[in-house]
């Protein structure tokens, strides 16, 4: 992986769900960093899907 792509930050927007758009897009800036904007629905479930998941290991 290149140096630059390791050193780089990514910051993350919600945006309200909207027809029709993809459920992220990213915006990069000359110094490497992304800001990355995520469909809030989509971030949502996500994280939801992430709990469960901890959930489960944490009760075995």
């Amino acid at each position: 992986m290149p140096a630059s792509r390791k050193s780089g930050k990514v910051f993350y927007m919600l945006r309200p769900s909207r027809e029709g758009l993809p459920p992220f897009s990213d915006i990069r800036l000359p110094d490497g960093t992304i800001i990355r904007r995520v469909d809030e629905t989509i971030h949502k479930r996500a994280l939801s899907n992430a709990a469960k998941a901890m959930k489960e290991r944490l009760d075995r």
